[in-house]
């Protein structure tokens, strides 16, 4: 149920992303390249190898450490972008950025899942049905919504709300959902598995405090980019594997959503500081 409702907010955070955003918002992204280099960097090397030193380090059981990683090794989670619009942040930044790091995180988990002695990606057929799911889910909804927003703009306007209005419900329904069904089961992950989780959650929103990375808007937008992982991807991933891998990474998603919601509303209410 959860891996279906993570599905279905992704697509429709990626239409409400699809219909407010402009081929130019990817152009204006690759003029800063400074800021892309350091988002890719950070999200695709930095987070999931910081991950997978901790895991080690804290000795955390085989099937955690697993969870933890593939979380960490997720990038370009779809609700980044609507956490983004709350957070006042710059959407062309966050939607360049989720396009750019969905295909790069289905290279990123097999790679760090495999640095860290484990193997995700299933044989044969249902391999590529893993991967290939992941990047259409991300892909065709935010082409769709942005061949709107081109051709058809006064029906992408009319859409735009609508899916928003949705992801806003889903992203809502789910941190309920979490808090419901994870909140007991946390000590399966025990509390070495939940310090490293929220170690790893609040490194990923101290990008916000970079000044030299770009304006107000733009290190906000990476702070949510980066913040919130791609749990659909890591539930694809985390499905062929077990129960507590699945309940890892859904304990993941607890703790990033209940830390990053309240950070992103936080930021809605403060006035954007200009880079230095």
């Amino acid at each position: 149920m959860s891996t279906a409702a993570v599905a279905v907010l992704l697509v429709a955070s990626m239409l409400a992303v699809g219909t407010a955003a402009t081929v130019d918002d990817f152009r204006a992204l690759v003029r800063r390249r400074g800021l892309l280099t350091v988002a890719v960097v950070f999200n695709v090397i930095v987070l999931p190898g910081l991950a997978v030193v901790l895991v080690t380090a804290a000795g955390l059981p085989p099937e955690v450490a697993l969870g933890v990683v593939l979380a960490a090794a997720a990038p370009g989670g779809g609700t980044g972008a609507l956490l983004t619009l709350h957070a006042r942040g710059d959407l062309a930044v966050s939607t360049g950025l989720q396009v750019v790091l969905g295909p790069l995180g289905l290279v990123a988990v097999p790679v760090w899942t495999a640095a860290a002695g484990q193997s995700v990606v299933p044989a044969g057929a249902l391999g590529l049905l893993v991967v290939g799911g992941g990047l259409l889910g991300q892909v065709v909804p935010l082409a769709a919504g942005m061949w709107l927003r081109r051709s058809r703009p006064g029906l992408a306007e009319r859409i735009h709300p609508v899916a928003r209005r949705a992801a806003d419900v889903l992203l809502a329904g789910l941190v309920l959902y979490f808090l419901i069904t994870g909140l007991g089961r946390l000590s399966r992950v025990g509390l070495a598995g939940v310090a490293v989780i929220e170690v790893l959650v609040m490194v990923s929103l101290t990008l916000a405090a970079l000044r030299w990375l770009g304006t107000g808007p733009q290190r906000r937008a990476v702070t949510m980019t980066t913040g919130v992982r791609n749990l659909t991807l890591a539930l694809f991933f985390a499905a062929a594997a077990s129960p507590t891998v699945v309940l890892t990474v859904l304990a993941y998603g607890l703790l990033m959503y209940g830390i990053c919601v309240p950070v992103a509303l936080a930021l809605a209410r403060t006035k954007p500081v200009a880079a230095l």
